[in-house]
């Protein structure tokens, strides 16, 4: 009888999984926002919502969680029954945090458990209009002619708009000033100022400026050129072919949430990213749908973490002070 306990083990658990598949989701859905109302993040999530509360048949409800640079959400959500009713809309910032800060109150991968992407939002390495440089060549040439002299803002530290231009001043190898900011508008007004050299910056708080011909944007850092801006080449058309970087928006669930759960979610979300209104609704706020398998998001999330670490390893500075 002992050698049938595992196999009867086994089939009660995919018998469970199933019940619950049928069953989810039998009650609202809270789905967690890491940034107030308003901007990009806060308005996928509510066009991710108002899709999965038609198709589900249940109401997904938004939930503004904005603190601590998104640990907060991030937070919330590790401590959330493992059930599936609680998800979290989470953001470059999620595996940022994981590289820049001295601790965190939860297991960045450990804690979570993958559903799929949603979206990305490239950004754009800009100059002031007025500036002599029009390329990324030329950039690092003025660098390297003037070792600390030219500068370059951010949103703050410990923010993706740091790490790039870090992990660009390693790659080219010069040496370029921070200016942090507090926020993307302030550092956008600096740069067009000339109170710094250059900015990266999501395309979408950016795109204005580059339009009314206020900023020269050299390049932007996504794996294809930016629809918007077709003649702007991408950081690996201008000599770092391994350059992939932006915003990417998710979804994730508490660590122990049931696979069936997960595939339902995982199925709901790649349809509404397939739903022309969704499509069209996500590019209004600059976002390109993209849909994944739970692997395959966990696969992106690992790699993002990895990678900021490694710069954080090399460039210790970078980690968040006591």
């Amino acid at each position: 009888m002992k050698l049938f306990r595992p196999l009867f083990l086994a089939m009660a658990c995919l018998a469970a999984g199933s019940a619950v598949a049928q069953d989810y989701p039998a009650k609202p859905i809270r789905m967690f926002i890491p940034a107030a109302p308003g901007g990009g993040v806060d308005s996928a999530g509510r066009i991710l919502a108002t899709y999965l509360t038609a198709k589900l048949g249940k109401p997904v409800v938004p939930e503004n969680r904005a603190g601590a640079g998104t640990m907060l959400a991030s937070d919330s959500l590790a401590k959330a029954a493992p059930d599936g009713y609680t998800i979290l809309l989470v953001t470059t910032s999620h595996t940022v945090n994981a590289a820049v800060r001295k601790s965190l109150p939860y297991d960045p991968i450990g804690d979570f458990a993958a559903v799929s992407e949603v979206g990305y939002t490239p950004d754009l390495l800009v100059v002031n209009a007025e500036s002599s440089i029009k390329s990324v060549a030329d950039l690092v040439a003025a660098a390297k002619k003037a070792p600390g002299k030219l500068t370059f803002g951010s949103s703050g530290p410990g923010t993706l708009s740091q790490l790039e231009p870090e992990l660009f001043k390693n790659e080219a190898g010069i040496d370029i000033l921070h200016v942090p900011y507090r926020g993307g508008i302030p550092a956008v007004t600096a740069v067009m100022s000339k109170e710094v050299d250059m900015l990266f910056l999501g395309v979408v708080a950016i795109a204005p400026q580059v339009t009314a011909g206020k900023l020269r944007a050299i390049a932007s850092t996504g794996k294809s050129r930016v629809a918007m801006f077709p003649n702007v080449p991408t950081m690996a058309e201008s000599g770092f072919p391994d350059w992939d970087t932006g915003i990417w928006y998710g979804v994730v669930v508490p660590a122990g949430t049931p696979p069936a759960v997960i595939a339902t979610l995982n199925k709901n979300i790649n349809e509404a990213l397939k739903d022309p209104d969704v499509r069209s609704k996500l590019a209004t706020v600059g976002i390109e749908p993209r849909g994944t398998t739970p692997e395959q998001f966990s696969t992106l999330m690992k790699n993002d973490i990895d990678r900021w670490q490694k710069l954080v390893q090399k460039l210790p500075q970078l980690k968040e002070k006591e």
